[in-house]
């Protein structure tokens, strides 16, 4: 069951998305162009940093035995109260499995780590107490924190889903990490936040402390930047603390509110690099269409683009690609071990073990990455469920919540 990749336009992101069956899983890529500016940056720590020499096979293909010790499913339980519409972002702890559907059903839903719904956090309304869109969530100390991008409010709510109180931000920001209890991390998306123009610049990086409302900027990019060619990442911060910005090939992990750590560098290799350096250099001087900027994504890219990355107990999982060729990259410290699979328009992770789950990470909590699969794609292959997975599995209708696939991944 190979995935097969396609393009699709939806302004003013551009998706391009692995088919999967009835249901598409969406990886949306966001083409942004990061520019240092000069306004009192926040101290970053060079400290340890890891260069991944990465190989940019174009062909190279491995075997999911390799890399993965075992794999479990969880299906979501379904009721007509909460029907997920999509998977737009996927949390998990020791205990529980939160959902997120921001277009859909504008919800979050929390289950149990069996997949037994427990409940849904907060209601969509114009109250202080409610949110009107759900632009990003995250959980921190069992607290959920869900963001309104439309009207910059941030409500948080307790591990029983009671609401505790609403913050709210002049900083515009499409996600966002939660450093301890008073601290905020917002990341901008280039959106031109007025009030922090500072020297022609606009921040991309917003620290906040929710208790006396001081702020700190920095990733600073020109106003003079022509946006006709940028795009959106829904998840530049993950695992709560690690930041990702295509096309600067850099991973920053955030320390504390003055204090950000450059953790990776990806070294795609000097002419990639160069390419990279030219298209940037073409977008500070000229309007560039939405059409060849697409182009650039596509069959037409020159250079790869960063776009997930995920932090394990052991392991670090990065996700690049260069058009429609997909590159997945595993690293062990403990080895500084960097392993790498590729492919065109496809999955380059053979799955050799039951030949049903699907690796397309979405989380990751200590050693196990999660995927998320339609009920479609499994009850087309009832052959191939696993008979430990029988039992869960066998009764799935095609209006069933997702299923969450669990990854537990071997220390090499």
């Amino acid at each position: 069951m190979d995935y097969v990749l396609t393009a699709s336009h939806k302004n003013p992101y551009f998706y391009f998305r692995f088919i999967l069956q009835v249901k598409n899983i969406f990886l949306v890529i966001l083409l942004l162009i990061y520019l240092w500016g000069c306004s009192q940056p926040i101290p970053i720590d060079n400290q340890n940093l890891i260069i991944i020499n990465a190989p940019v096979k174009k062909e190279s293909n491995i075997k999911l035995f390799s890399l993965v010790d075992s794999i479990y499913y969880i299906p979501l339980e379904t009721k007509d109260e909460f029907l997920i519409g999509n998977i737009d972002k996927l949390i998990v702890t020791d205990k529980k499995i939160y959902v997120l559907d921001k277009n859909i059903t504008a919800a979050t839903y929390c289950f149990d780590q069996k997949g037994k719904f427990v409940r849904k956090i907060g209601n969509r309304g114009s109250s202080d107490k409610e949110y009107i869109s759900i632009t990003d969530i995250n959980i921190h100390n069992g607290k959920m924190y869900i963001w309104d991008g439309d009207v910059n409010k941030l409500l948080i709510y307790n591990s029983n889903g009671e609401y505790i109180k609403t913050i709210t931000s002049k900083y515009s920001a499409e996600t966002f990490a939660v450093i301890n209890d008073s601290e905020i991390a917002f990341y901008g998306d280039y959106k031109h936040n007025h009030l922090f123009l500072e020297k022609d610049q606009y921040p991309n990086l917003l620290f906040l402390n929710t208790q006396n409302k001081d702020s700190k900027s920095d990733l600073f990019f020109s106003s003079e930047l022509s946006t006709s060619g940028i795009w959106g990442l829904p998840n530049n911060l993950t695992n709560n603390k690690n930041l990702i910005i295509p096309l600067n090939d850099t991973i920053y992990q955030i320390l504390d509110s003055f204090h950000l750590k450059r953790k990776f560098v990806m070294n795609y290799g000097e002419n990639y690099q160069k390419a990279q350096r030219e298209y940037i250099k073409k977008l500070k001087s000229e309007n560039v269409s939405v059409d060849e900027a697409m182009n650039m994504l596509g069959d037409g890219a020159q250079f790869p683009v960063l776009t997930a990355y995920y932090e394990g107990s052991y392991f670090s999982y990065f996700f690049y690609r260069i058009g429609f060729h997909a590159f997945f990259g595993f690293y062990y410290p403990e080895s500084q071990t960097y392993i790498e699979a590729s492919a065109y328009q496809k999955s380059p992770i053979e799955n050799d073990m039951d030949g049903l789950a699907r690796f397309l990470p979405y989380a990751v909590h200590k050693n196990t990455l999660y995927s998320i699969m339609e009920p479609s794609s499994i009850i087309g292959h009832t052959e191939l469920i696993p008979a430990s997975e029988k039992t869960k599995l066998e009764k799935l209708t095609l209006e069933d919540n997702p299923v969450i696939v669990a990854i537990k991944m071997k220390k090499i």
